[in-house]
């Protein structure tokens, strides 16, 4: 994705983000600046939870958020975000009833453009938002495929190469607690990895080529 000017307030960059993918007409604009609203989430507080009966999205402007389930008292971390995406949960495990426990977590005090449950069904009245919603799933699609790739990596070593060339700057920011889940191996194995690769940065070092 291209880089958003920094200048533009929360919804102004909402909007660029969103014209990305899809041009959109003036009168489009003025209903999300009417109903979009800024937001902060403490580090740590819970974005959303399965007690939403209708989840809002959230547009991240500055700050890292984890999504996570929990499975008899365990949290797995399923997917990570930072500046610029679009995070929530959706209805469809309720209309599904699939019994999992889905949640949004702020990793560092994030501030965020509020995306109201009614403000998304009243933007399905434009014509743009059709193709724009298309073309952002198809992004977000990507985005699972990536996770999906990632995590049959068959050695933790190589994971975490992937992820550095993919994206890096989850690597450099994620808690190592949170990492390690995202990556499915145990902290301990991820702190051993990133001072093996700390100690190699300047040299032909490379865990995704293997190393010797």
């Amino acid at each position: 994705m291209p880089s958003l000017p920094s200048s533009l307030n929360g919804t102004e960059l909402l909007i660029e983000y969103f014209e990305s993918f899809n041009h959109m007409p003036p009168d489009m604009k003025e209903v999300m600046e009417r109903d979009c609203s800024p937001i902060i989430f403490k580090k740590n507080k819970h974005i959303s939870s399965p007690l939403d009966l209708k989840p809002s999205l959230y547009f991240i402007v500055k700050g890292c958020v984890r999504g996570f389930v929990r499975d008899e008292g365990e949290e797995i971390t399923t997917w990570l975000a930072t500046e610029r995406n679009i995070v929530g949960l959706t209805l469809f495990d309720k209309q599904y009833n699939v019994q999992r426990q889905q949640f949004i977590q702020a990793l560092e005090t994030t501030h965020a453009i509020l995306i109201p449950h009614t403000l998304i069904m009243e933007l399905f009245t434009f014509p743009q938002m059709h193709n724009l919603a298309r073309n952002l799933l198809w992004y977000h699609y990507h985005e699972a495929d990536e996770r999906n790739f990632l995590i049959r990596i068959p050695t933790a070593e190589k994971r975490i190469q992937r992820l550095i060339e993919t994206h890096p700057h989850l690597y450099r920011r994620i808690p190592s607690k949170h990492l390690a889940g995202f990556l499915g191996i145990r902290e301990e194995t991820l702190s051993r990895l990133k001072a093996k690769i700390n100690r190699g940065r300047g040299s032909s070092y490379s865990p995704y080529r293997g190393n010797p």
